[in-house]
């Protein structure tokens, strides 16, 4: 049973949202913890606890994060609807540990050595300040599965922005994560944008279908979401890397090398990834199996624990 501390940059896309109750309804997880990242993470350790507690999941850890990037020196981006229809600002007992994101990493590889999978959802910040602040921890970590970045091997990648954003929001923690030597997998938008992870009104009604008051308040967060895109859906990004840490085979891939351009005029952010067989450092996801992860992910998400 892996043991998994999801890093999440929670109350934004609504994927965060889907990604943490499809690991509370997956018993194969063992969920150490959470740690939120990037922005306002008091609010956003906030909403997780929300949803731990709707679920009956109560005494999870969560702990707060860093709200800006490693070097402090780049701008935070927030839609604006981060909370909107869960939290109430009424609520006292949405209480986070007294222990920091990095620490609370840091202390989990330390009790669990070999066994903690770092499941990196949102910007790579909390892991690059634990690596930095202890970096006898990277041994121990066992695995780092990120949704993140980009490979260019797909053939959606023209339909998708060249920069993926959570390796923007901070490329420089990014990079010092992916040059740690620490086991990652890299699960990019050629995977995790496709048809097969979009879910709209029709998966909606599923999920409303089951009632219980943390899945009323999925159907929201969807709701509110997809008028913000003024879509009829979204993408399940997140997801994809709970998905993945309990099957491997939903996901193909490949051992490449991987750097992150820091100090490019238009290209700060990019993703470099190329085939050199003796120096690849990231296990890359390259095909995504279609046919199974959407019934998987609905399976999982409409469950009653």
């Amino acid at each position: 049973m892996p043991k998994i501390i999801l890093d999440t940059d929670i109350g934004s896309d609504v994927d965060d949202a889907m990604a943490l109750l499809f690991a509370l309804h997956s018993p194969e997880l063992d969920i150490k913890g959470v740690t939120t990242v990037y922005g306002d993470v008091r609010l956003r350790a906030e909403i997780a606890l929300k949803l731990i507690d709707l679920d009956g999941k109560k005494g999870i850890p969560v702990a707060v994060g860093s709200e800006f990037s490693l070097l402090r020196e780049r701008n935070i981006w927030r839609d604006g609807i981060e909370g909107k229809g869960i939290i109430t600002g009424e609520e006292t007992d949405l209480i986070p540990i007294n222990e920091s994101a990095a620490d609370f990493i840091i202390r989990m590889v330390h009790e669990n050595p070999g066994e903690i999978v770092l499941v990196a959802v949102g910007p790579l910040t909390n892991l690059a300040v634990a690596l930095i602040n202890d970096p006898t921890i990277i041994p121990k970590i066992k695995e780092i599965i990120f949704i993140g970045g980009m490979a260019r091997v797909g053939d959606n990648s023209l339909d998708v922005p060249a920069i993926e954003y959570n390796v923007r929001c901070d490329p420089e923690a990014a990079r010092l994560v992916f040059r740690s030597g620490i086991p990652i997998v890299m699960l990019g938008m050629d995977v995790t944008r496709r048809n097969a992870t979009f879910i709209d009104s029709k998966d909606l009604k599923k999920i409303k279908e089951v009632g219980a008051p943390v899945h009323l308040m999925a159907v929201t967060l969807l709701e509110i979401y997809w008028d913000y895109l003024q879509k009829d859906g979204s993408w399940m990004h997140d997801a994809l890397a709970l998905a993945f840490t309990i099957d491997r085979s939903l996901v193909k891939t490949r051992k490449l090398f991987v750097e992150i351009e820091t100090k490019g005029i238009c290209t700060t952010g990019l993703t470099l990834v190329t085939d050199q067989k003796d120096r690849s450092n990231v296990e890359v996801g390259v095909s995504l199996d279609e046919k199974r992860f959407l019934p998987f992910f609905l399976e999982r998400i409409c469950r009653q624990t």
